[in-house]
């Protein structure tokens, strides 16, 4: 393949990625959630890095005394590179070398998991890797990490395999080389060693013969092939292996956005079937209220048109009927005083009632089954780095606010929910409730009537005088109790509402941007596949 083509290729490969990297961040864009413009922010921030750095880079990579370093080391030709360190070295370090940033990375497989993170990450963000061994080669847990990192996490194009430290056996190298490579196939089967360019050196003979001017010993270090070799491997696979990495971290970012929006539909589900016995329970207890109102208003109606009824058979039968007229409107009134009351104590049931009920919903299986699913990652740093934390929390803290307006004492980080022993929280501004005073209502409270021609009054026209203060009054009271229903039965009524509406509104986002993340992650992988196969050539070594 000539560098024309390629460079062609790569305007090509170069084209997809930018618009799928447009249509992945008008994704994250579309939610203003935070952890989805966290996502936006780190997926900006780890490209821009990437591209400011401008040069290939090169890490040097394997298990600890491989002789990373010493290699770096002859490449550079600068002596001061630590040499025998990366045991307990806990940081990559960097190396300029013909325009190529070489990057040595801490020694893998040791007991020290937190270098195997180290060199992991430097893995990730390199263009290519060079897999450092000894003569010994590969052992059962090299060679399976090698395979991991080849074939599993598909480095395998971007690869080249090194035998250092080649004087450390005695013998003819051709002979050594030979054996050598029937050892590491055997060790890689069924993958092919052939897919991979092989160097066998000795950095140290190297370094050693330059700086003393040896021309033996820099022969013998079969180094000045290996410069041959890793210069082809840059050309050959330079040019496409720049958007390796992008598209890794793209991939990378992919996967955590869709870790953020998708569905944990067991959660889900339980957390809507709780807003439903919420609701449902709500409604339960506002209706319960409003009989227990429409009874008491009722009775209140019936004795005050009764006192109409009195009044006005006493009228008509010249019994007392100016001292009863008279008296009614303070018997209306002790009516009146009588129904508020009565409501007093029915808010004060009606409120402990609901606070009791909710709090039993709070404290059930399904509600246990929920708090244990959202509290599952905070117990597993693995699973907890990718659950949708944010939204576990704006789930649990609907429900707080549902639980306090109701009078309900809940730690439900905690599982502990209960009902206040004394009258709940949100009794406060009811517990003195009382009715407009009578003095206040602004209505005819005196009943008038005038004689016919024939000196008689009609019993309807006092009747209907009573029915009609009766119905002011029901009127009244019902104004003044709807307040109660906004603050109780409708506040908590409007969160449920709300809880819903943002739960559909994530799921609905949630099925939606997951379906164009699948697309999104395939059409990358695609990418990925396409340098791998453009750039599956031989290196020559």
């Amino acid at each position: 393949m000539t560098p024309n083509k390629q460079k062609f290729e790569a305007a090509a490969v170069g084209t997809k990625f930018k618009n799928n990297c447009l249509l992945f961040d008008k994704i994250l864009s579309q939610n203003h959630r935070q952890e989805l413009i966290k996502i936006r922010q780190k997926l900006r921030y780890e490209l821009q890095r990437y591209y400011d750095i401008g040069i290939l880079s090169v890490a040097f990579v394997g298990q600890y005394s491989a002789g990373k370093s010493t290699i770096i080391s002859a490449l550079t030709g600068r002596r001061d590179i630590p040499i025998n360190s990366d045991l307990t070295t806990d940081r990559t370090t960097s190396y300029d070398w013909q325009g190529i940033k070489l990057i040595d990375t801490p020694g893998l497989f040791t007991e020290r998991q937190d270098h195997d993170e180290i060199a992991y990450n430097a893995i990730a963000k390199s263009d290519l890797l060079v897999f450092c061994l000894t003569s010994m080669l590969f052992d059962s847990i090299t060679g399976e990490n090698f395979k991991e990192l080849a074939y599993h996490k598909g480095y395998r194009w971007k690869m080249m395999l090194i035998i250092n430290k080649m004087s450390d056996e005695a013998g003819d190298d051709e002979a050594k080389i030979a054996n050598y490579r029937r050892s590491l196939a055997e060790a890689i089967h069924p993958y092919s060693l052939d897919e991979f360019p092989i160097c066998f050196i000795d950095g140290k003979d190297y370094c050693e013969g330059i700086d003393t001017k040896d021309a033996f010993l820099v022969e013998v270090s079969r180094f000045a092939t290996f410069i041959d070799t890793i210069n082809n491997f840059v050309k050959y696979r330079g040019y496409l292996t720049r958007f390796d990495t992008p598209i890794r971290i793209v991939l990378d970012c992919i996967d955590e956005a869709q870790l953020k929006i998708r569905n944990n539909e067991d959660r889900d589900m339980a957390f809507s079937e709780i807003l439903t016995r919420l609701s449902r329970t709500v409604a339960q207890e506002s209706d319960r209220f409003w009989t227990k109102i429409e009874g008491i208003i009722l009775d209140m109606s019936s004795a005050i048109a009764k006192e109409g009824i009195i009044l006005a058979a006493s009228l008509t039968s010249n019994a007392d009927g100016e001292q009863l007229k008279q008296q009614a409107p303070l018997k209306m009134e002790k009516h009146y005083n009588r129904a508020g009351q009565a409501i007093l104590a029915t808010i004060t049931q009606s409120i402990t009632s609901i606070s009791q009920n909710i709090a039993q919903i709070l404290s059930g299986n399904l509600v246990q089954i929920f708090i244990a699913s959202s509290a599952y990652p905070k117990f597993s740093q693995d699973i907890g780095k990718h659950l949708d934390s944010q939204r576990i929390e704006v789930q649990i803290n609907w429900l707080k606010q549902i639980a306090q307006t109701a009078g309900v004492n809940t730690n439900l980080a905690k599982g502990e929910i209960a009902a206040n022993q004394d009258l709940p929280q949100i009794a406060g501004k009811f517990s003195n409730f009382q009715l407009k005073p009578w003095q206040l209502l602004t209505f005819p409270k005196t009943i008038s009537y005038h004689c016919h021609q024939d000196s008689t009054i009609k019993l309807s026209d006092i009747t209907s005088q009573f029915n009609a203060i009766a119905k002011h009054l029901e009127y009244q009271i019902k104004l003044q109790l709807r307040e109660f229903e906004a603050q109780v039965y409708n506040e908590i009524d409007r969160m449920i509402a709300q809880a819903r509406q943002e739960e559909a509104s994530a799921q609905a986002y949630a099925n939606t941007s997951e379906a164009q993340l699948n697309i999104l992650r395939q059409d990358f992988h695609l990418l990925l596949r396409y340098i791998r196969t453009t750039t599956d050539i031989p290196v020559d070594c």
